[in-house]
C-alpha cells in the first residue's frame, strides 16, 4: 500500500498555514505590567489607589499603550481581578457637555480667544467639537479645564 499523499501540494500548503496560524497567535500575546482590579468596581467608579495593582500579565489581542491610574473611571461593571484597560475605563472628562470653554488659536505672534460651548464630554488632550459664540462649529484639542486649542 502506498502511504504517500495524492496531492502533496494541498498538504504542504494547509502543513504551512497551520504554523503561520499558530506564529501569528503567539505573536498577539505579550507579557507585561498591567493595570488590574483588586475588588469589584461598578460602573462609574472614580478609580483610587487602593482599586488598582500592577502586575506582570500575558495579554492577547492588541496592546493598550493607556497607564490607567487613580482618577480614570470605569464604563461597565469590572470583575476583581480583571486587567483596566480602554474601553472599560476611561480618562475623567475635564470638559463636560454644554459647558462653556474658552476656545485658544495661536499663530506666530498673534493670539485669539472666544467663547464657546463644548458638545461632548471630552478628557485631557481629547478632540472635542465646539459652538462658538460667533456661530461657527470647529474641532479642538482639549488644554486644561474649561479650554480648548485649534490645531
Amino acid at each position: 500500500m502506498d502511504w504517500r499523499p495524492k496531492y502533496p501540494l494541498l498538504v504542504g500548503t494547509l502543513v504551512a498555514l497551520i504554523a503561520l496560524s499558530a506564529g501569528l497567535a503567539h505573536a498577539q500575546e505579550a507579557t507585561r505590567r498591567a493595570a488590574v482590579a483588586t475588588r469589584l468596581l461598578p460602573r462609574g467608579t472614580v478609580l483610587t489607589a487602593d482599586d488598582i495593582v500592577y502586575r506582570d500579565t500575558t495579554l492577547r489581542g492588541p496592546i493598550d499603550t493607556n497607564t490607567v491610574a487613580a482618577g480614570w473611571v470605569t464604563r461597565r461593571l469590572i470583575g476583581a481581578g480583571e486587567v483596566l484597560r480602554m474601553p472599560a475605563v476611561e480618562r475623567p472628562a475635564i470638559v463636560s457637555a454644554n459647558e462653556s470653554v474658552d476656545v485658544e488659536w495661536a499663530d506666530r505672534n498673534v493670539m485669539l480667544t472666544v467663547r464657546g460651548v463644548a458638545t461632548r464630554n471630552a478628557a485631557l488632550g481629547e478632540r472635542v467639537s465646539v459652538r462658538t459664540d460667533l456661530g461657527h462649529r470647529v474641532d479642538a484639542t482639549v488644554i486644561a479645564r474649561g479650554r480648548v486649542r485649534i490645531d
